[in-house]
C-alpha cells in the first residue's frame, strides 16, 4: 500500500480516536470515587489518584462497548479506549473481542505508555472469504513502559515508533477482533497499550519502602538503617491495592533498586488478612495481619512495621491510602515498645533522612575562600586552608556531618580533587594548615563532588584520559576506588548521592546528548557498583547541566535550551519534569528540602536565593558553588 493511501486511511481513524478519547476523559472527570471497604478479607478498594500527576482525583473510566455498523478501524479504536477500564476483568474491552481472542488476552501489570494518540488505519486489500476478515494496523510512539513490579521506565531520547496489526472477523454481522499481536510471539497476549492521558487516569504513583543494604547488612542487624523509597505506579481501580502493596514488601525490590535495598520480611512470611476500618478519605486505619515463622526476632518485626507504615501512610506523590496501621502477627495484635498498637508516620520518622532541620550553606567567595552561612545573617570563613583562599576551588561539597570539605581546583585541563578535615582544623586555631587541603585525585573535567551517608566522597571525571566515577574515603590515607558502571552507560558528567546513601542521581553524556538517570549503589567487599540505572525527566527541553536532591522523591535540575536556562522539579519515579521559576544564567543549584532556601549560582559570579520552590530568586552576594552538606 502506498504511503499516501496510508495517510488518507489513518487520518479519519485518528480523529475518531481523539474524539472518543476526549469524551472518555470528560466523562471520567465528572465521576465520583469509590471508597475503601470498612471490613472484609484481604483486599482494598480503588484509591483516588492525586490532582496534578499520576491520575485524576475522581475515579474510574466509563466506556462503551462496540456499536452496530462500526468499521474495523472504529472497533480497534474503541478497544484501545476500553482497555483503560479494568472493571470486572476488562469486561467492556472484551466485548470487542471474539470469544477465542478474549481467552488469549490476559493483560497484566505490564503496560506500554504511548506518547500520544495512536494512528489506526485499515490495511486495504487485506480481506478474505466473503469480506468477513480484515486487518487494522496501529502505530504509535512509545513514551515509557511499566513492568510487572509497577516500575515506570521512560524511554531515553526520541520516542520509538512502533506498529502492530490486529486481525478482525465478522461475528453476527459485526466486526470483532479475532487476533491481537503478542510482542513475545506467544499465542497469549499480555499487552496493554495506553496513551499517556489514559495512563494518568488509570495509574497513581506511590512508594514502596525498603532498607538500604550498605555492605550487605540486613536491617535486623542495623535497626537504625534508613528506608529507601521504591517508586511504583499502581492501578487506581484495583480492588486489592492495599494487599498488593503489602505483598510487594515481602520480597526484595527489583529493577534499578535490585541489590541496593532489601526487605525486612523474612522468608516464609505471608499476608493473612487486611481489614480497613471505615472513616473519611485519608483518615482510615488498616489492620494488617502477617503470618511469620515462629521465633521471628522482635527487631525484625519492628523493621517490618516501619516498612508497612511508610508504604501505606506516606503522602509521597499521592494522598495517603490510610492514616494509621495496626499490625497483627499470626493473628495477635503487636505493639512497639511505646505500647500503642495504632502506628503512624510520627512513630517512624527516624527511618527517613530528616528534611526539616535548618542547614548551613557553604560557598566560594569572590576571593576564593570557602565561607559558611549559619543561622546568623552574615557569613564566616570555614576553618583550615580552604577558608584562606590559598587554593582556588571552583566546586565544593561538605560532608553530611559537617566534618569534611571536598573541593575541585585547577584548570579544566588539569584538575585536582582535595579534601580537608574541617573538624580538626577548628580545634587548632594557631595555624590554618592543620588539617589542610590534601590532594586525593588528579585528572580533568571533574564534576561537583558529593558526600554519601557513610562519609565517602563521590566524583565523576577523567583520570589518565579515561572517564569514570570514583569513591574517595574521607580518611586522608584512603585510595580512590573506581566505580563499576552499567554496560553501555556514557560518560558521567554530574552526580549527587541521595541522603539515604543508596540512590544516586547522574547526568550522563555530554552536550545535546546529556540526560538524567537514577541508579542504586551496591558494595561487595571493597568494590562499589552501580548495576542498573533508569532515565529521568523525559521530554526535558535542552540537556541538563546541574542537579541536586530536593527531597526524598524529587530532584532539581537546570537545563540549557536555546532560550536560556530553566529550573525543573524532577520526580524520581520517572514521571514528567515540572517547570519552575525561570532564572537566566543559572550554572548551579542547591537545595535541602522545603525548610531551607534554594540557592542558584548564576553567570558572572553571583548567588541568587529563593525562599521556596516556585518563588522568585533575588540577588544575595558575590560567590559561586553554593552547597548544603551532602
Amino acid at each position: 500500500m502506498a504511503d499516501g493511501g496510508r495517510r488518507a486511511d489513518a487520518t479519519p481513524a485518528r480523529v475518531r480516536f481523539m474524539l472518543l478519547l476526549g469524551a472518555v476523559l470528560a466523562t471520567s472527570l465528572a465521576t465520583g470515587c469509590a471508597t475503601i471497604p470498612s471490613s472484609g478479607p484481604v483486599g482494598s478498594a480503588p484509591t483516588p489518584a492525586p490532582p496534578g500527576g499520576g491520575g485524576v482525583s475522581g475515579g474510574g473510566l466509563i466506556v462503551e462497548g462496540p456499536q452496530p455498523g462500526w468499521t474495523p478501524e472504529q472497533v480497534v479504536s474503541g478497544f484501545l479506549l476500553a482497555s483503560a477500564s479494568f472493571a470486572h476483568h476488562n469486561a467492556t474491552a472484551r466485548e470487542y473481542l471474539t470469544p477465542g481472542a478474549s481467552r488469549l488476552w490476559q493483560p497484566g501489570a505490564q503496560v506500554t505508555i504511548l506518547a500520544g494518540t495512536p494512528s489506526v488505519y485499515q490495511q486495504t486489500g487485506r480481506f478474505s472469504g466473503q469480506g468477513n476478515q480484515a486487518s487494522v494496523e496501529v502505530s504509535w510512539q512509545e513514551l515509557a513502559t511499566l513492568d510487572a513490579s509497577g516500575q515506570y521506565t521512560a524511554r531515553g531520547g526520541t520516542a520509538r515508533q512502533q506498529a502492530q496489526t490486529f486481525t478482525l472477523e465478522k461475528v453476527n454481522g459485526q466486526w470483532r477482533i479475532d487476533a491481537m499481536p503478542s510482542p513475545d510471539g506467544s499465542k497469549v497476549s499480555h499487552q496493554l497499550l495506553l496513551p499517556a492521558a489514559l495512563f494518568r487516569l488509570d495509574y497513581a504513583p506511590r512508594n514502596l519502602y525498603f532498607y538500604g543494604q550498605p555492605g550487605g547488612q540486613l536491617p535486623a542487624a542495623q535497626p537504625d538503617q534508613l528506608l529507601v523509597p521504591a517508586p511504583v505506579f499502581v492501578p487506581v481501580q484495583s480492588s486489592d491495592l492495599v494487599a498488593t502493596l503489602v505483598n510487594d514488601l515481602r520480597h526484595d525490590p527489583g529493577g534499578w533498586l535490585e541489590n541496593g535495598a532489601v526487605t525486612a520480611f523474612p522468608p516464609g512470611s505471608r499476608l493473612r488478612k487486611i481489614q480497613v476500618l471505615s472513616g473519611p478519605p485519608g483518615d482510615k486505619t488498616a489492620i494488617v495481619d502477617i503470618g511469620l515463622p515462629h521465633g521471628t526476632p522482635r527487631p525484625t518485626v519492628q523493621a517490618m512495621a516501619a516498612q508497612l507504615v511508610w508504604t501505606l501512610t506516606s503522602p509521597a506523590y499521592s494522598p495517603p491510602l490510610i492514616q494509621a496501621v495496626k499490625l497483627k502477627i499470626n493473628g495477635r495484635l503487636w505493639a512497639p515498645r511505646s505500647g500503642d498498637t495504632v502506628q503512624s508516620l510520627a512513630e517512624y520518622s527516624r527511618y527517613i533522612p530528616p528534611e526539616s532541620r535548618p542547614q548551613n550553606l557553604y560557598y566560594v567567595s569572590a576571593n576564593g575562600s570557602v565561607r559558611m552561612f549559619g543561622q546568623q545573617a552574615h557569613s564566616v570563613a570555614v576553618p583550615g586552608q580552604a577558608g584562606t583562599g590559598e587554593v582556588l576551588l571552583s566546586k565544593i561539597a561538605v560532608s553530611m556531618n559537617g566534618h569534611y570539605l571536598a573541593g575541585v581546583g585547577g584548570p579544566a585541563a588539569r584538575s585536582t580533587v582535595y579534601t580537608e578535615d574541617l573538624a580538626a582544623a577548628a580545634k587548632e586555631h594557631a595555624t590554618a594548615r592543620v588539617g589542610g587541603l590534601r590532594i586525593r585525585l588528579t585528572g580533568t573535567r571533574f564534576s561537583t563532588p558529593s558526600w554519601d551517608s557513610a562519609g565517602d566522597l563521590w566524583v565523576a571525571g577523567r583520570v589518565r584520559g579515561q572517564p569514570g566515577v570514583w569513591v574517595i574515603p574521607a580518611a586522608s590515607g584512603g585510595k580512590p576506588v573506581p566505580v563499576s558502571l552499567p554496560v553501555g552507560m556514557g560518560p558521567v558528567t554530574g552526580l549527587r548521592v541521595a541522603p539515604d546513601g543508596v540512590r544516586i542521581a547522574l547526568i550522563v553524556g555530554t552536550g545535546a546528548s546529556a540526560h538524567m538517570m537514577v541508579g542504586a549503589i551496591t558494595r561487595s567487599g571493597g568494590a562499589v557498583f552501580i548495576t542498573q540505572a533508569v532515565t529521568l525527566a523525559p521530554g526535558l527541553p535542552g540537556p541538563p547541566t546541574a542537579l541536586t536532591w530536593y527531597d526524598e522523591d524529587h530532584l532539581l535540575a537546570i537545563s540549557q535550551a536555546a532560550n536560556g536556562t530553566r529550573l525543573w522539579e524532577v520526580p524520581v519515579n520517572g514521571d514528567l519534569p515540572i517547570p519552575k521559576s525561570p532564572q537566566p544564567g543559572m550554572v548551579s543549584i542547591t537545595a535541602a528540602g522545603p525548610q531551607n532556601a534554594l540557592y542558584a549560582g548564576v553567570s558572572g559570579g553571583r548567588l541568587d536565593s529563593s525562599v521556596a520552590l516556585g518563588e522568585p530568586f533575588r540577588d544575595i552576594t558575590t560567590g559561586s558553588a553554593a552547597t548544603y552538606p551532602g
